[in-house]
């Protein structure tokens, strides 16, 4: 096909009109006995891509019942329902940016392939047919729909023993059942990748997962002034338990007929599978505070847990707290300008059980594996000795506000998190008759963290006022004590390193930064790993501004993040398929028009000598001598055979976003008291207006947060609406 660009906007053409709908209707009542609350709500969230959509109903009932003076009965019902007709179309392999943007080239219009079968059920309309499908055939043949229900309560009762004392029962559950089905006709092009099996012969898959959720606490509340003191606390206990069972089936090598969507379709004995999941764990905790004038306050508290997914001998572990404040600010003169000061400080313990099956695993069953026979094979997982991870927290932090009416207040915390007990999945010998077994190891880890929050109101007038918050935070997280046989053995894990490091194997460069260019004309690359930057960023922040005048309210809402690094798989496949913008000029021309393949990479290459290095890629001796690249290549070859450079692809993650911003007038109530209504409340909203950074430029860095970075991540999508709010 001639090179001309009838598809340059593929993508943008493939997108739809997106919007969403959120629609509630609530009923109140009070009265002397009681009260009633009632609501009803749906969600309508058209996405940007073709045939994805999802539907939400949420219904909610609850109320309280006074029995006399001293006892009373509240509860809640809620019931949720959500379907998606297609959730597919995202990520690696089998997104639409994956197809479109990377492998479906713009000499192609795609809306000439909107019409996707050439013969229905049999085969595609698609100029390509060996590795990849039709977009369209993928957003209404290749499904992944959901249908999912859930129900939730809770009832509590309270009685009141004491003027000082209170005893609470409650009882609390949720129920589900979440139905999806996977799906692919029969003339599918790909196979395997995304959880569609069986290719060009179809697929059908039906998964049905079901289970609940129960919870009982009882407390004992006391609340007591004694002078200048005052008690404060709880005691109680609660009862959790948990079950979950997930059925699925699926054809298997296709489906008999074309169209007929049912596991009775599958070609041959269709593939089940089944797993039962429950957990249960009882605890025991109380609380106490102490308060003396108002001004001295100390806490404690302590819980016990015994959990069924940690060893018989091992179930029971408990985990306290204590913590310390402080009022300065009534005990010493301060200015009139510091009405008011606050010292705070606490050391907490919390401990984590196992998953499900982390311990134990149940044999695995496997039909028609040998001659239609089925199979049951022994867990190959060695059980273990496992302590629960610990975490152990202490913070320090001090609140004061400033001026007359607190219009600026100040809050700042320290906190110094240790993780400990932490456990890993370690290989062992299959002499022993398994394969692995889960064991603590002795690698700890210390998270050190500052926040700060500022809020004030700048300007207060009679008719209008700016209400503005800053939030500031950041932490990192180092190495407190390395394992011996488990620690990474590497020049940047030690004792106070950073454990967000990544690492990863570059190309050789010389000692001046230059990149090494081998005899065939690619760049070297790099036999060792080397540290390439960190993940967690310096600083990530957020401001809020509230500014009112009369009727009207307007806010902008900002956030965003400062360092920080991360992958983008987004130009990673975009260099790797020639879509990268950068890859669009002469020396490509020159390639693909008129044959040339004299492309001279930039870098330098070795004349004579050589080099030798250490276990960790440290140079030992250089006898190099270098000189500038003069070798001639296919800049196609030099692409794909370096598209994986990390000094191109893992970015900066830093970022400002104008996360909302509304503007709403409230309807004067000489004018809404005419209509019957309390209160009617008009606005627009927009929400992702604009981002600002430097590095991901086809990606939204606020998408994702660990060094894997961003999977070809769709388009961030910018929301315009209306809000109407009417109380009557």
């Amino acid at each position: 096909m001639e090179l001309t660009s009838r598809g340059k906007n593929n993508f943008k053409n493939f997108l739809e009109f997106s919007m969403i709908s959120n629609t509630t209707v609530s009923v109140s009542s009070s009265g002397k006995n009681g009260s009633i609350r009632t609501s009803l709500s749906y969600l309508y969230d058209k996405n940007q891509y073709p045939n994805s959509r999802k539907n939400k109903f949420w219904y909610n009932i609850g109320g309280e019942l006074k029995l006399g003076n001293k006892a009373s009965v509240e509860g809640s019902m809620n019931f949720t329902q959500e379907s998606a007709p297609n959730t597919a179309g995202y990520g690696y392999g089998t997104g639409y940016m994956y197809n479109i943007l990377l492998w479906t080239g713009p000499e192609y219009d795609l809306r000439d392939y909107k019409d996707y079968w050439l013969v229905p059920n049999e085969k595609q309309n698609w100029h390509y047919t060996d590795w990849y499908d039709n977009p369209y055939f993928e957003a209404y043949e290749k499904i992944k729909s959901i249908n999912n229900f859930t129900t939730n309560g809770s009832l509590s009762f309270k009685y009141e023993i004491l003027p000082w004392m209170k005893l609470q029962l409650r009882a609390g559950g949720v129920a589900y059942a979440n139905n999806n089905v996977t799906r692919s006709s029969v003339g599918t092009i790909s196979k395997g990748r995304g959880g569609w099996e069986d290719g060009a012969l179809g697929y059908y898959k039906e998964g049905k997962k079901t289970g609940f959720t129960m919870n009982y606490d009882f407390f004992l509340l006391f609340n007591k002034k004694l002078s200048d003191f005052s008690v404060d606390g709880l005691l109680g206990g609660s009862l959790y338990y948990t079950k979950t069972k997930n059925l699925e089936a699926s054809t298997k090598n296709g489906l008999s007929v074309p169209g007929f969507y049912s596991i009775k379709a599958s070609v041959e004995s269709p593939i089940v599978d089944a797993e039962t999941k429950t957990k249960k764990v009882n605890s025991l905790f109380g609380t106490l505070t102490l308060g003396y004038k108002d001004t001295y306050y100390l806490e404690a508290t302590g819980r016990n847990d015994w959990s069924s997914t940690l060893p018989s001998n091992d179930k029971s572990y408990f985990y306290p707290s204590v913590g310390m404040s402080i009022i300065p600010s009534n005990i010493i003169s301060l200015p009139d300008w510091i009405p008011f000061w606050k010292l705070r400080g606490s050391w907490t313990v919390s401990k984590t059980d196992l998953a499900i099956y982390d311990l134990d695993r149940a044999y695995t069953i496997k039909q028609n594996v040998w001659d239609g026979l089925n199979t049951a094979s022994y867990p190959d997982y060695l059980r273990g000795d496992v302590k629960p991870i610990t975490n152990r927290t202490w913070e320090i932090g001090t609140g004061i506000h400033f001026l007359q009416g607190h219009r600026l207040k100040l809050d700042v915390s320290y906190f110094n998190k240790l993780t400990y007990n932490n456990t890993i999945s370690q290989r062992i010998s299959s002499a022993t008759g398994y394969k692995s077994r889960l064991m603590n190891i002795d690698e700890e880890y210390v998270r050190r963290g500052v926040e700060i929050s500022i809020d004030a109101t700048p300007v207060q007038v009679r008719d209008f006022s700016w209400d503005v918050s800053l939030n500031l935070s950041t932490s990192k997280r180092y190495y407190a004590k390395l394992d011996e046989s488990f620690s990474p053995d590497n020049l940047w894990t030690y004792v106070g390193a950073r454990t967000d490091s990544y690492s990863y194997k570059g190309y050789d460069k010389d000692p001046d930064g230059n990149y090494i260019i081998n005899t065939n004309g690619l760049m070297s690359r790099s036999q060792y790993s080397s540290l390439i930057g960190y993940t967690d960023p310096d600083l990530e922040y957020g401001l809020a501004n509230v500014f009112k005048y009369k009727n009207f309210t307007l806010t902008l809402n900002f956030d965003g993040r400062i360092g920080g690094k991360s992958w983008s798989n987004t130009e990673f496949h975009m260099l790797e398929t020639g879509a990268h913008p950068d890859t669009d000029n002469q020396w490509r021309y020159d390639e693909v028009v008129n044959g040339k393949k004299n492309y001279v990479g930039e870098g330098v290459k070795i004349v004579s000598g050589e080099v030798k290095y250490d276990q960790y890629g440290r140079i030992t001796s250089d006898t190099r001598v270098f000189a500038p690249n003069d070798i001639e290549t296919s800049y196609e070859d030099f692409v794909r055979s370096s598209h994986n450079n990390p000094d191109k692809l893992v970015q900066k993650k830093t970022f400002l976003k104008l996360r909302e911003m509304s503007i709403g007038y409230n309807l004067p109530k000489k004018f809404i008291s005419k209509l019957s209504m309390n209160s009617c409340y008009v606005g627009f909203i927009g929400q992702n207006l604009f981002v600002l950074t430097k590095d991901f430029r086809f990606s939204d860095p606020d998408g994702f947060e660990d060094i894997e970075g961003e999977d070809i991540s769709s388009p961030s999508i910018r929301y315009v609406g209306v809000n109407l709010k009417v109380e009557f």
